[in-house]
């Protein structure tokens, strides 16, 4: 059985959580080294999410009219 994929939201506490751990513990290195990548897995979570948003985003703004043309307007950081 293949592993649920987090949410944006859940990833986004996950590395919450990551930091909080490196900023206030001192960690061995295996669990640091382990914890680092569960920080990146999440990351690329995250990134994928705010893609997929970004894409969805574009497409509804292309559908909007204006002066009887589609537009497309790229999404803003």
């Amino acid at each position: 059985m293949a592993a649920k994929t987090p949410t944006f939201s859940e990833s986004s506490q996950a590395l919450e959580e990551i930091v909080e751990r490196f900023r206030s513990e001192s960690l061995p290195l295996e669990e640091a080294l382990t914890l680092f990548e569960d920080g990146v897995g999440h990351i690329k979570v995250c990134q994928t999410k705010l893609n997929e948003a970004r894409g969805k985003v574009e497409e509804l703004v292309k559908t909007l009219q204006e002066d009887g043309e589609s537009v497309t307007r790229p999404f803003e950081v």
